[in-house]
């Protein structure tokens, strides 16, 4: 996999349907098979993980915080609404209403590429985020000289 960037807008539709990147979809693994892992992101969206990525970052946070209490802590946490998804053949992602209602995704949302995963954003929301995060992207930008 090659990693996801960029940003997509897509609509979502009253059966809570999206339409998934093209773009995405090709960078998906083949034992991907289409399927993702969806979870309550820690900004108010989605987390949007292919299958194979998303047993690699729980394999790494086990690694990170051992297999005891934090990891308890954390798996529950992250697994509790964790939804299974597969891509449709119209290129269509079924998001589960718990999480839309999570995200506060309505109309129109952005699909964001976020290295190893993948973001689901009402669109004026991420917006916001954006611009309150423009002079701390700013300071680490000019820090790191990209």
């Amino acid at each position: 996999m090659n990693g996801f960037w960029g940003s997509f807008k897509s609509t979502l539709d009253n059966k809570g349907r999206i339409n998934f990147p093209a773009k995405f979809r090709k960078n998906l693994r083949e034992e991907d098979e289409d399927t993702l892992i969806l979870i309550r992101g820690t900004e108010k969206c989605l987390g949007v993980y292919p299958r194979s990525s998303w047993q690699e970052t729980v394999e790494e946070i086990k690694r990170k915080v051992g297999t005891g209490r934090e990891f308890g802590v954390v798996s529950r946490r992250l697994m509790y609404q964790a939804s299974e998804q597969t891509i449709d053949k119209q290129g269509r992602l079924n998001l589960p209403a718990n999480l839309i209602e999570y995200a506060g995704l309505v109309g129109e949302v952005l699909v964001v590429g976020y290295e190893q995963k993948i973001e689901i954003w009402d669109r004026d929301r991420y917006r916001d985020y954006v611009e309150s995060t423009e002079s701390e992207y700013l300071k680490i930008a000019q820090e790191l000289d990209i």
